[in-house]
């Protein structure tokens, strides 16, 4: 079983890597491979660890999945969510997504975008409390859903 943890700069390489072998699905699905998961640079995860509330689930050593939070305003945008090929459909984005929400007491609504192409991501956060909020156009190959969960006291 993974076990879930702040992440530290020397696990940038591999959230990196896991969230472009996660988000290939999607580039594919679309015919675009320009979208911000698979264009962010390394430079850009070290400057998420350091500023944001960063996650990865660890399992025998191994960075096997990821997820981010930023807070701001009392909501927390959530982005990134990635699990490594071998180890999706077994629970892992559930328990990072958990970990998160628990880890930021303070957050009184959070929010994320999701490509409404990925149809489980989409139910995935439905079946976790989020609702559809709004869509936006991304570009010609590609519509957003807005998500939203307000915490309940």
């Amino acid at each position: 079983m993974a076990t879930i943890l702040p992440a530290r700069p020397e696990h940038a390489v591999a959230i990196l890597a896991i969230q472009k072998r996660a988000f290939e699905a999607e580039a594919l699905l679309c015919h675009e491979r320009e979208i911000p998961p698979l264009t962010e640079t390394l430079d850009s995860v070290m400057a998420q660890i350091a500023v944001a509330q960063v996650l990865v689930a660890v399992e025998d050593g191994r960075v096997v999945g990821s997820i981010r939070g930023t807070l701001a305003d009392g909501t927390c945008s959530i982005e990134r969510l990635s699990v490594d090929l071998g180890f999706q459909g077994h629970g892992l984005g559930s328990a990072l997504l958990t970990v998160l929400e628990r880890s930021l007491p303070e957050a009184a609504r959070f929010e994320l975008l999701t490509n409404q192409a990925m149809d489980g991501n989409v139910r995935f956060y439905v079946r976790h409390g989020y609702r559809v909020v709004d869509t936006l156009v991304h570009s010609d190959r590609i519509t957003l859903v807005r998500m939203g969960k307000e915490v309940v006291a």
